[in-house]
């Protein structure tokens, strides 16, 4: 059967796909790079990024909101409420993300000792050094991401490309030479920096995310995207607005605080295994980010695509929209699963030397490569829901399957049947098969229609 790519799914999609290719191989540069410190430092990043992965995730998951209300109020011709609407998002996020960020600098210490309280002394300070850079990043990241997720519901998903490609290429640059050390010396001037190392990474972090922050401020007022920067004066909550931001928002919130905080006590988990399967699991997260990039590019455009259908009023066109990208999804990742499974042996060799974070990591990717081509029902999919405003639906599934399913055999496959670090894997994959059945249940019973936030 052949299947061809409809051209407005191809111009949401194109500048995603190249925006993730982009982030994710420069991110396992850097994972690369942390990786080569040792399995202290490693594993020090890996369990603040989990506990920080459920931070941003919460600022993903209001962009959300702003990507379904932008979308939908531009299907309808409402281009003054889209603008509105990203100005609230903005506003409201980055108060929230000041004050998530003074509470994990105030608490940082506790938290860490309550998340991970058989850390050794090394690893306890690692840990604490790295969460105070994340925690000052936490307003910039609330920015970039509840912008870029505005300007996607616009249909410009160039600029979320441009800043994050940014981002994440300073990043690397930055936290080579911050991990590291470097000297640079010339005829008008010598700059030495010293060995970072941790701290380093953290710091490469928040300067790009800063750099990311004026680049997005800056091209936002040149091309005058869906309001002008005047447009703030006398801004103040607009209570209308804010209800349907975050009637998406708010489930989208706790359903990703519900999956990430989830997958943070699988870190908790994952820690008793020791830490080879600390670092295997950092690693195989890191690699399968890659391998899974088409798949969250085709995500972003789901959620546009639907969000203007339903604001048009056209909900045949919507659940025509899911199934199109769907079937691309489908089509997309079995063919990457079946090129990479070869390759991993000498992928896995670009980020560790130790035959024992090596053994393990490859058979966590070869799982991966098993079960990728159930990606698109468990995450292509319930993006095309939200876009429609069917929020609820997925917050309710996910807390199903991460309860029963991703920690509850996790731990019993993992820990109790002592099959270790690849027990914990086949509890996530498990949970990706419920889910996937239920979100094909729900399109095909059509119980997500009649939601739209237009009004």
């Amino acid at each position: 059967m052949r299947l061809t790519i409809r051209p407005d799914v191809w111009k949401l999609t194109a500048p995603v796909l190249v925006e993730q290719f982009f982030v994710n191989l420069l991110s396992s540069l850097g994972a690369i790079m942390a990786a080569r410190l040792g399995t202290e430092a490693v594993s020090a990043i890996g369990n603040v990024e989990a506990f920080t992965l459920v931070i941003s995730s919460l600022f993903s998951a209001l962009a959300i909101g702003a990507t379904v209300i932008v979308a939908q109020s531009i299907g309808s011709g409402r281009h003054e409420r889209a603008g509105a609407a990203a100005r609230q998002a903005l506003g409201s996020g980055l108060a929230l993300a000041l004050l998530i960020a003074l509470g994990t600098a105030l608490a940082g210490r506790p938290l860490l000792k309550l998340l991970y309280p058989d850390a050794s002394p090394l690893l306890a300070d690692h840990m604490w050094q790295y969460l105070m850079f994340s925690a000052a990043t936490y307003p910039l990241t609330a920015l970039t991401l509840l912008a870029c997720g505005a300007q996607r519901g616009a249909g410009n998903t160039r600029l979320a490309m441009q800043v994050s490609s940014l981002v994440t290429a300073l990043n690397v640059v930055l936290g080579y030479g911050l991990i590291y050390g470097f000297e640079l010396h010339t005829g008008w001037f010598s700059v030495s920096v010293p060995r970072l190392e941790v701290a380093g990474a953290g710091l490469a972090q928040w300067l790009a995310r800063l750099a990311g922050c004026a680049c997005l401020a800056w091209l936002w007022q040149r091309d005058g995207l869906l309001f002008s920067w005047r447009d703030w004066r006398g801004f103040r909550p607009e209570i209308g607005l804010l209800r349907a931001l975050y009637a998406i928002g708010i489930p989208a919130s706790i359903e990703s605080l519900a999956f990430n905080g989830g997958k943070l006590l699988v870190q908790v988990m994952v820690m008793t295994l020791g830490p080879a399967a600390v670092a295997a699991n950092y690693v195989a997260f890191s690699v399968a980010g890659l391998m899974n990039i088409p798949g969250n590019a085709l995500s972003v455009a789901n959620t546009t695509l639907v969000g203007r259908d339903v604001g048009r009023g056209d909900e045949a066109a919507a659940a025509r929209t899911m199934r199109h990208v769907l079937r691309l999804g489908w089509l997309v990742t079995a063919i990457i699963a079946l090129c990479f499974a070869p390759l991993v042996p000498a992928v896995v060799g670009l980020y560790t030397a130790e035959p024992d974070v090596a053994r393990q990591t490859c058979w966590l990717l070869w799982l991966n490569c098993a079960f990728l081509v159930v990606f698109p029902t468990t995450f292509i999919l319930p993006n095309g829901l939200r876009g429609a405003g069917d929020a609820k639906f997925a917050l309710l599934t996910t807390i199903i399957g991460m309860l029963l399913f991703r920690i509850g055999l996790g731990h019993v496959f993992g820990l109790m049947l002592g099959w270790g670090i690849t027990g914990v894997w086949l509890g996530m994959f498990t949970d990706w098969l419920l889910r996937s059945a239920l979100y094909v249940w729900r399109l095909r019973s059509g119980s997500w229609r009649g939601r739209a936030m237009t009004g």
